[in-house]
């Protein structure tokens, strides 16, 4: 059977689909993934075949202002209560599902074209490659929609996320001979049960398999391989060695008493280009200066050499500070890491809400940082104490655990490879 995969970014987006293409590749199918010309290097580091379907102007790309820093009080389960948004949210909903349109118009005709040309018999695309369900509907094949790892299937594609195709999407659908109600038939979901939002949409959980866009034969940072002789349910204190340091409850730290197995180590991975707020960064210093060690990843290493991918640093880590992205979040829950998430986008705000409430975690909006604070360091002080919480009370380590235990005993790629060749018919 030949499988399209499609999207249109790589990282985040392109990370959970790897699994499966190459599960197929094992079964003995046919696989090409379709993405722009500027994915088609990530792409080919992961062993698959990319086909490059065309370039995406940067102003297509580049996310609408309010979605980036999402203004005013949203209901933690806002995708599935839309009638508790007001006017303004809708607003920031509706120009995010506008953008990812034009994305799906700047695709369309490359990745239709190959499409009638190769003859998919299935096609997958990520959530946001409207792309994917165009070129489906176009050839009359099953569709496959990849989560990333948010904790909603959110459809953006829809006005008011529950309503009638966006004007714009319906009008693609219709270029291409497809119809405009046209659906994935299956969502592949890579979200614990205890984070994931309910849904109507046909979802299958498929556990996460981490993925560092290279090789899947890599050796353990040493990061990793020092947890070889760490003790999971031993619980370090703060502080640095030989002198007394106070902890975030007010308790001292190991000068004087509390023994010490080896360093507390934490992680801070950050995604965005310019780094991490500089509320983020003092509050990392600030863990410095009580002995605990740092360990950055992406941009968050500001300079240095990053630690290693971040699935492979988390595994000697005691907490995960990062923005809220489903890849970090997936990843810290497959390691059983308590998370603190600076939340600078709705999504992230999501998966951080979804977090605090099953108990592994801690989340704010970054605007919480910008309002009313003296000051980066004392916004960092806050939010020091945060992480300090996380690394001290049992109850958050207990949880994401928990959490750990549920992400493992997820299906595996190779039953979602079952799952979506059924789709196909029996002639499969």
């Amino acid at each position: 059977m030949r499988v399209l995969f499609t999207t249109w970014a790589s990282g985040a987006h392109l990370v959970p689909m790897v699994p499966l293409a190459r599960a197929l590749l094992e079964a003995g199918h046919q696989v090409r993934v379709a993405v722009p010309s500027e994915c088609a290097a990530a792409v080919a580091r992961t062993g698959l075949v990319p086909v490059q379907i065309g370039a995406l102007p940067m102003a297509v790309v580049r996310a609408p202002d309010a979605a980036r820093r999402p203004r005013g009080i949203w209901p933690t389960d806002w995708p599935v209560r839309p009638a508790a948004l007001t006017p303004e949210q809708h607003g920031v909903l509706r120009a995010c599902g506008d953008r990812q349109v034009r994305i799906a118009e700047a695709m369309a005709q490359g990745l239709v074209a190959f499409a009638r040309c190769w003859q998919p018999e299935l096609v997958v695309h990520d959530a946001g490659a409207y792309a994917g369900t165009v070129a489906a509907g176009a050839l009359g094949v099953p569709a496959v929609g990849q989560l990333w790892g948010s904790a909603a299937v959110l459809r953006l594609d829809r006005q008011r996320l529950e309503g009638p195709p966006l004007p714009g999407y319906a009008r693609l659908m219709r270029r291409y001979g497809a119809d405009p109600a046209r659906e994935p038939d299956l969502w592949l979901d890579p979200c614990p049960p205890s984070l994931a939002l309910p849904s109507r949409a046909r979802r299958l959980p498929v556990r996460f398999v981490p993925h560092d866009g290279t090789s899947p034969d890599e050796t353990p940072s040493p990061y990793e391989a020092r947890r070889a002789g760490a003790h999971p349910g031993r619980h370090e204190h703060l502080g640095h060695p030989g002198r007394h340091a106070a902890a975030s409850n007010g308790r001292r730290g190991p000068g004087g008493g509390p023994r010490r197995s080896g360093p507390v180590r934490v992680c801070a991975a950050w995604d965005d280009a310019g780094g991490p707020p500089d509320a983020v960064r003092a509050a990392l210093w600030a863990a410095e200066a009580r002995g605990v060690e740092v360990v950055r990843v992406g941009s968050a290493a500001e300079g240095r050499p990053p630690a290693g991918p971040l699935h492979r640093v988390l595994p000697g880590c005691r907490a995960l500070l990062h923005q809220g992205g489903g890849a970090a979040v997936l990843a810290a829950a497959m390691a059983g890491v308590p998370q603190l998430v600076v939340a600078p986008r709705l999504e992230h705000q999501l998966n951080g809400a979804r977090l605090a409430r099953a108990g592994a975690g801690m989340y704010l909006p970054a605007d919480a940082l910008d309002a009313a604070r003296p000051g980066a360091r004392a916004a960092g002080a806050r939010l020091a104490l945060d992480l300090f919480a996380l690394l001290e009370q049992p109850s958050y380590a207990a949880a994401a655990h928990a959490l750990r235990r549920e992400a493992l005993a997820m299906p595996g790629p190779d039953k979602a490879v079952k799952a979506v060749t059924r789709l196909t018919g029996p002639a499969v």
